[in-house]
C-alpha cells in the first residue's frame, strides 16, 4: 500500500493505481514454452532505449496485436553500487506453445512459435534461453517412423550437456513455476543454470531499466476466448484498494472472478478453478457412466491434457477389450492414442499391452499417472511389452480381463498349474504348463485349440460350463469331476487368462507416459535410456538385437538391424547415431557371434550382410493381423464371463 501509494503520486493523473491479488490457477498445470533472459557477462550491463517506449513494451504490445495470450513476469532488486538485478520471464499460453515433452520444442522450432524477447534487446550480452536452444547444437529430424510423435530433436557431436540441460529448461516444469511465482524451493533451477554456465538474473545500470521496464495495457482478454478446446484462463484478479481512478476507465475490466469447483484434493495454488470444470465428462468406477466416482488422478490426467489442448473422447473406448481405457486422447496435431489411468502402477501389464495393441487404429497409448515411479514403471512396460525371450520363443504377458471361452465353456486346469504363453517369430502362439504344450494358434487368425488329443488322460486342460453343480469335463465332453458349488471348483481350478499378444515389438515412439502428481505434469521418455552412464553404442547395439531378435531360420540384414535400432534410440541419444556406423556394427557383431563362415562375405557393403540365424522376436502389425487375436465373441457380465472371473487367480509374471 505504501508503494502504491508512492507510485500513483509519480504518475501523471490520467493513468490509475489499484491494488489486486493474482491467482495465477486459471493458468493451468501444464507447462507452455517459456523463455527468459540470460546473459554470461560478469559486468553490468547496459540497455540503450532506442524509442518512446521500452523493449519490454515494444514485444509485449506485438504479442497484444497478435491476440497471442502470455504471460509476463519482471523482477527488480537493487545490487549495489547503484545497479539492479533484473528477472525477466515471457511465457506464451496458446496450444501451439505447450512443452510437455521434447518433440513439443521440435514442433516450435518448425513453426516459429518460439519468443524472441532477447532480440528485442539487440545487445550482445543478452540472450534467452531458447535462442541458446537453437544454438546449442540441436538439428531438427523429421523421420517417417515417429508417427504420432511429429518431429523430434537430435543433438550433434560435441554438444556436451548443455544442449541437454536447455531442454530440461524447457520441457520441465521449473522455469513455469517460476514465471508464475508458485516455485517453492528455486535452488533446483539454480543449478540448472550454473551447469549451463549462464547467469538467470541480469544485472544492468540504473539507467537500463527504462528499457526493460514499461507499462502496457492489456487488461481485456479477448485473446484468451478465442482459444478453444485449450482449457486455460487468465490468472484471476481480485481487487483490494482502488488508489486512484482512470477517466473512461472500466475497473471491472480483466477480473477474472473466481469460480468454485475443480480437483479439490490438489494442494494449495494448483488447486483448479476453470469455469468448465462441471462440464468435464468423468468416468465413473461403477457402471461406466459419467459421475464424481473418477479418482482424483483422472481427474487432474483430464484437466492436464486439456490444458495441453487435446480433446478426450470418453465413449469411444465401448470397444477397447480392456476396463483400464479410459478414454480416447486426440491431439490437435497428431494421432489418437488410448488413455489409460493407472493411478499408482497397479494395472497389470497385460492390461497395459492390451490397451496400446486394440485401443486405436495407430497403436498409441498415453499411461497416466500419479507418481514418477509408476510412469517409468509403465514406459519399461511399453518399452518391452513381454516378459523375456527362452530360446525361440518369446514369453508374453497374460491378461486379467480376458478369458479363454469358447461355446459357452471355460477353459480350466488344476489350480497349481503353471501356465506360460508364447509367441515365435512366425507369430505361433502357445499355451505351456510345465514343458507340455496345451494349445496353439496364430497371430494370424488361427484359432486358440488345444493341441493334446480330448481322450489323454494326462492334459490337465479342462472346460466347465456355468451350469449348477458345475461338472468338469474333457475337451470331448465327458465329465471327469463334479463339485457341489462354484466355491468348491475354485478351490481346485482356475480359469486360463489369454495372452496379451503386442501389436508392435516396442511402443517407445508411440507411447507417452504422463505423470500429475501434485509437482505438476512430468513426461516420462519410454525411450531406452542409451548414451548415459558411459554407455558405448556397441552395447546398445548388442543389447537391441539380444531384446528384440532371437534365433530364426530367416535372416535380418544389417540395414534392417541398424534401421529399427536407430530408430528407438535416436530420440534418446547423446549424439547423432549414424545409420552407416550402425550398421558397420551390426556386421563386426555378426562376424564376432557366428563367425565368418555364416556371414556373407566381407567385401560386400554392409546393407547387404545378414545376421546369421536371427530374426525379429515376434511379428509387427500388420494389416491383415487381427486387432485382438484369440478374442472370445462372450460379453462381460454374462454366466460364462462371470464364471471365468470368479476362477481367476492373479498370474505370476515371473
Amino acid at each position: 500500500m505504501r508503494f502504491g501509494t508512492w507510485l500513483a503520486d509519480q504518475l501523471i493523473d490520467r493513468i490509475g493505481v489499484e491494488i489486486v491479488t493474482c491467482d495465477p490457477t486459471p493458468l493451468g498445470r501444464t507447462q507452455t514454452l517459456t523463455t527468459r533472459l540470460v546473459t554470461d557477462s560478469e559486468t553490468p550491463i547496459a540497455v540503450d532505449r532506442a524509442g518512446s517506449q521500452s523493449h519490454l513494451a515494444t514485444y509485449l504490445d506485438e504479442l497484444i496485436e497478435q491476440s497471442v495470450p502470455h504471460v509476463a513476469r519482471t523482477i527488480v532488486a537493487p545490487a549495489g553500487s547503484g545497479t539492479y538485478h533484473v528477472e525477466q520471464q515471457v511465457g506464451y499460453v496458446t496450444p501451439q506453445a505447450r512443452t510437455l515433452q521434447r518433440r513439443d520444442l521440435a514442433r516450435h522450432s518448425t513453426q516459429n512459435t518460439g519468443p524472441s524477447l532477447a532480440a528485442q534487446y539487440d545487445a550482445d550480452a543478452i540472450t534467452s534461453t531458447w535462442e541458446l536452444l537453437t544454438e546449442a547444437g540441436w538439428n531438427l529430424k523429421t523421420l517417417r517412423s515417429q508417427s504420432p510423435c511429429q518431429p523430434t530433436l537430435h543433438r550433434q557431436p560435441g554438444a556436451g550437456a548443455t544442449a541437454g540441460t536447455l531442454v530440461d529448461l524447457c520441457t520441465q516444469q521449473l522455469e513455469y513455476q517460476r514465471l508464475l511465482g508458485t516455485l517453492g524451493d528455486p535452488q533446483p533451477l539454480a543449478d540448472q543454470y550454473d551447469a549451463l554456465a549462464y547467469s538467470p538474473t541480469l544485472e544492468v545500470d540504473a539507467q537500463s531499466l527504462t528499457s526493460m521496464l514499461g507499462l502496457v495495457w492489456g487488461y481485456d482478454t479477448p485473446a484468451w476466448d478465442t482459444q478453444h478446446d485449450f482449457d486455460r484462463r487468465p490468472p484471476i484478479l481480485e481487487p483490494l484498494a482502488l488508489l486512484r481512478s482512470a477517466p473512461g476507465t472500466d475497473e471491472t475490466a480483466g477480473h477474472n472472478p473466481r469460480v468454485p469447483g475443480g480437483d479439490q484434493s490438489s494442494s494449495n495454488f494448483w488447486t483448479p478453478a476453470s469455469a468448465t470444470v462441471a462440464d468435464w465428462p468423468l468416468p465413473s468406477s461403477g457402471s461406466g457412466a459419467v459421475g464424481p466416482a473418477a479418482s482424483a488422478v483422472t481427474r487432474r490426467a483430464i484437466k492436464c491434457l486439456r490444458e495441453y489442448g487435446d480433446s478426450l473422447s470418453m465413449t469411444a473406448t465401448s470397444g477397447v477389450d480392456t476396463p483400464w481405457a479410459t478414454a480416447v486422447r486426440r491431439p490437435p496435431d497428431g494421432d489418437a492414442s488410448i488413455l489409460v489411468v493407472d493411478d499408482d502402477g497397479s494395472v497389470p501389464p497385460g492390461e497395459l499391452i492390451a490397451a496400446a495393441s486394440h485401443g486405436v487404429e495407430t497403436h498409441a497409448i498415453t499411461v497416466v499417472t500419479e507418481t514418477q515411479a509408476a510412469a517409468e514403471r509403465a514406459a519399461a512396460i511399453l518399452r518391452e511389452p513381454f516378459v523375456g525371450t527362452a530360446d525361440t520363443e518369446t514369453i508374453l504377458y497374460p491378461r486379467t480381463a480376458r478369458h479363454w471361452i469358447t461355446s459357452g465353456h471355460v477353459a480350466v486346469v488344476p489350480r497349481e498349474t503353471p501356465l506360460q504363453w508364447t509367441i515365435d517369430p512366425n507369430g505361433t502362439v502357445r499355451l505351456y504348463a510345465a514343458d507340455a504344450c496345451l494349445a496353439s494358434g496364430t497371430v494370424w487368425g488361427d484359432p486358440l485349440r488345444p493341441t493334446v488329443p480330448s481322450d489323454d488322460p494326462s492334459t490337465p486342460l479342462r472346460w466347465v460350463a456355468p451350469e449348477s453343480p458345475p461338472v468338469v469335463r474333457t475337451t470331448d465332453g465327458v465329465a471327469r469331476d463334479q463339485y457341489d458349488t462354484p466355491a468348491a471348483l475354485a478351490d481346485e481350478y482356475r480359469s486360463i487368462q489369454l495372452p496379451a499378444v503386442p501389436a508392435r515389438r516396442w511402443w517407445s515412439p508411440r507411447a507417452t507416459c504422463l505423470s500429475v502428481g501434485p509437482a505438476g505434469p512430468s513426461v516420462v521418455d519410454p525411450r531406452r535410456r542409451f548414451g548415459r552412464h558411459e554407455e558405448s553404442l556397441e552395447t546398445a547395439l548388442e543389447a537391441f538385437v539380444t531384446t528384440y531378435t532371437c534365433q530364426a531360420e530367416t535372416t535380418l540384414t544389417a540395414s534392417t538391424i541398424a534401421t529399427a535400432c536407430r530408430r528407438l534410440l535416436c530420440p534418446q541419444s547423446a549424439t547423432v547415431v549414424s545409420h552407416m556406423e550402425l550398421k558397420r556394427l551390426v556386421t563386426d557383431l555378426s562376424r564376432r557371434t557366428t563367425g565368418p563362415t555364416h556371414t556373407e562375405s566381407a567385401l560386400m557393403e554392409p546393407e547387404t550382410v545378414t545376421l546369421t540365424q536371427r530374426g525379429w522376436i515376434y511379428p509387427d502389425a500388420t494389416a491383415d493381423r487381427p486387432a485382438a487375436p484369440f478374442a472370445d465373441a462372450t460379453a462381460a457380465g454374462t454366466p460364462t464371463a462371470s464364471l471365468a472371473e470368479s476362477l481367476a487367480v492373479a498370474p505370476d509374471y515371473k
